[in-house]
């Protein structure tokens, strides 16, 4: 490597040596050299946002679509505490994002003498959000920490970690650098820890007995990359496959074997009542998937999952396979007997599908005739190697997160803590790891959070459809309230603007709808702009949503 060589360039050939392409960022005097690197020194991209923490949700959004690590710079003290929304989202998802910030000159460290972006305890503040942090405070591990950072990203369960780099670190000269050590490959798959034999083997054994049996899938059927193990024993078993939101397109939502994300729904919530045995893959059973705790979870429970601290948490497992879900799911098919015969799981199967499309009714109720044509429209031209992207908002909720079907893994995302707000942000991660064009459903409030992200949107060239529904306020929090309290108030109403004029002053495409026809015909133009385009859909023109209805 030629002399003159920085820390800041050691982390930039770092990350191309670790197969990174995408870096989501904004700019400052306390990161430029690191971006300055990275810019001359690889061919990786720099997508620049509107805000620290739509910089730590992009990473985020790219890390689901991709499978691979996120990566986001920001700059340090309000730059970081700004980005701290984002990582909280991606720790409570489990993605693997590496957060690179500054800190202040080493001489000035843990002095308390108010240097400019002075945070004593920005380390500490990020160990709540993160796996590991780390402070450097030697150029010359620089590259060797950015590649160890990444293992332990991509490590067991994904957790973001965080890199700490001081102003004088990033531009000091590296004594000797010959490139990094031993590195490995974003794209590659990490050793995968296999469960124990016994187990698999008592597991099958209980597997066997079962007449009514179901399988759970959540999020980390997704993040092992075991879609194909899991309809390979999914078929094996004849056993139907239920998955959490997280979980969506881990098996074909139009695979025979397939109930959805319907669990809490009273059709799916009867049928698992009926059911004998459960294999739960990669989930860790969290609160609104399982109607707070309250679903009835077979007691003969195999819990298969990397965390051996989830399992057990929720629903006593009754046998604990601990190992990736890959490999987990593959031992499993391997000791298991062949359950395709009739023996009454077929009669059970086609009682799952009917459930299943029971739970569908009741959404289509919810979602009123008006948004049951623009869910259907949106099924019907979402391109099904794309991205959905769902915030929280109420048609996410009712119909987003349930009608339109996803055909494949890596294809839906949503808010996993239910925060609002990161969908603009999401989205554009999502379309940055995407060759087809990103979906996002938002509403007005939510949008509002976010909506610089558009103008990043615009400049990066994403293809992004946002669907804007604008009910003028906060329609989740109007709802809940009114559920509590017995009394809708306008506590939550929003002055906002005409959200179309607002895209087209950006630059991007933008539409109106107020009806689904209008929404079908601005959808479809909008699915061929090679860019972002917005679609303002009015909400207050058309028949209500009803989110509780039949539940």
């Amino acid at each position: 490597m030629s002399a003159g060589t920085t820390g800041s360039d050691a982390i930039a050939i770092a990350l191309e040596k670790l197969g990174v392409t995408t870096v989501f960022a904004i700019p400052s005097a306390h990161n430029m050299p690191i971006l300055r690197a990275i810019e001359g020194r690889t061919t990786i991209r720099i997508i620049g946002c509107r805000h620290e923490q739509g910089v730590a949700h992009a990473a985020d959004a790219y890390a689901r679509t991709t499978g691979s690590l996120g990566v986001g710079v920001v700059s340090g003290g309000p730059g970081t505490a700004n980005a701290m929304g984002g990582m909280y989202e991606a720790h409570f998802a489990s993605s693997p994002v590496l957060l690179i910030t500054s800190q202040v000159e080493s001489a000035h460290l843990g002095r308390g003498r108010g240097y400019v972006h002075e945070a004593e305890n920005q380390r500490e503040m990020l160990a709540t959000v993160t796996r590991e942090v780390v402070t450097e405070t030697s150029v010359d591990d620089l590259a060797d920490t950015v590649l160890r950072l990444a293992r332990q990203a991509r490590r067991g369960r994904p957790r973001p970690v965080a890199l700490e780099v001081p102003l004088d670190i990033q531009t000091a000269s590296v004594a000797s650098f010959d490139g990094p050590g031993p590195g490995v490959g974003v794209a590659a798959p990490t050793r995968r820890s296999r469960p124990s034999a016994g187990p698999v083997e008592e597991a099958a054994r209980l597997m066997a007995t079962a007449r009514r049996p179901v399988i759970w899938a959540g999020g980390g059927v997704i993040r092992s990359e075991a879609s194909r193990e899991l309809l390979a024993l999914a078929h094996r078993w004849n056993a139907p496959v239920l998955t959490s939101r997280e979980g969506r397109g881990a098996i074909s939502e139009l695979d025979p074997l397939s109930i959805g994300a319907y669990a809490t729904l009273p059709p799916v919530r009867d049928f698992l009542g009926e059911c004998d045995v459960m294999l739960a893959v990669g989930t860790r059973f969290q609160m609104y998937p399982t109607a707070q705790w309250q679903l009835p979870i077979p007691d003969a429970l195999v819990h298969l999952d990397i965390d051996p601290t989830v399992i057990g948490r929720s629903y006593r497992a009754g046998i604990a396979l601990v190992g990736d879900a890959k490999a987990g799911l593959a031992e499993l098919s391997a000791v298991l007997a062949d359950g395709s015969s009739d023996n009454g799981r077929s009669a059970h199967v086609v009682a799952g599908q009917r459930a299943a499309a029971a739970a569908r009714e009741i959404v289509a109720a919810q979602a009123g005739p008006d948004h049951l044509r623009i869910s259907r429209a949106v099924a019907r031209h979402r391109p099904p190697d794309g991205v959905l992207v769902c915030d929280a908002t109420v048609p996410a909720y009712v119909w987003g997160d349930r009608l339109v079907p996803i055909h494949r893994p890596r294809t839906s995302i949503r808010s996993a803590a239910a925060g609002i707000g990161p969908g603009m942000a999401m989205a554009l991660g999502a379309a940055a790891g995407s060759s087809a064009h990103t979906v996002l459903l938002q509403g007005d409030g939510g949008f509002m959070l976010g909506i610089g992200e558009l103008a990043a949107a615009v400049q990066a060239k994403s293809r992004i459809v946002v669907c804007l529904f604008d009910d003028g306020g906060y329609g989740m929090l109007r709802a809940i309230d009114a559920e509590t309290s017995g009394v809708s108030t306008d506590s939550f109403a929003l002055a906002t603007p005409d959200f179309a004029t607002v895209a087209s002053a950006f630059g991007a495409a933008s539409a109106r709808a107020a009806d689904p026809d209008e929404f079908e015909q601005a959808f479809r133009t909008a699915l061929g702009h090679d860019g972002p385009s917005l679609i303002h859909i009015d909400m207050t023109a058309m028949a209500p949503l009803q989110r509780t209805l039949g539940t």
